[in-house]
């Protein structure tokens, strides 16, 4: 169980660290790989996901997601969890401990590990609920966009 301490680093990191990140991965995947945002049926389901708050959970699904065969109309998709799974890899293997400063070095092994479990599913859920959120956010731009292209498109052929 996460001491009160982690809880609210916790808080304090999905503000100020997990929100500018998650914007800057979306905004990577559009502006540098040349993606579309998510269809809802993928980013509502790893959302679902890391509402359990079962890591291993999350991890199992981001792989099989990695390592499925997308057509090359769906690569934006494969792309994404690729990224998603670096940046989950990192945050474990780096940047729970030493930047973050959220491991509790008490207890043994087995301690050690469903700490590193919770805290993961934990900041992983306040990432993606951050995800959601831009991506939502982009995916309503986006059909503005073609929106207004289309009337444009159709007011100058009258």
């Amino acid at each position: 169980m996460l001491s009160e301490e982690q809880i609210n680093r916790i808080a304090l990191l999905s503000d100020e660290v997990l929100y500018p990140e998650a914007v800057s991965l979306i905004r990577q995947l559009l502006d540098e790989e040349d993606c579309e945002p998510l269809p809802n049926s993928q980013i509502n389901g790893l959302h679902a996901i890391s509402l359990a708050l079962n890591y291993q959970a999350l991890r199992d699904f981001v792989t099989h997601q990695t390592e499925r065969n997308w057509p090359a109309s769906k690569r934006n998709i494969e792309i994404f969890y690729q990224n998603l799974k670096k940046y989950m890899e990192s945050m474990q293997k780096k940047r729970l401990k030493t930047e973050f400063h959220l491991l509790d070095d008490q207890g043994g092994v087995q301690a050690m590990r469903a700490q590193t479990e919770e805290l993961m599913a934990q900041l992983m859920a306040e990432f993606i609920q951050h995800l959601v959120a831009e991506n939502s956010r982009l995916q309503a731009y986006y059909k503005r966009q073609k929106e207004q292209t289309n009337k444009s498109l159709v007011g100058g052929e009258q």
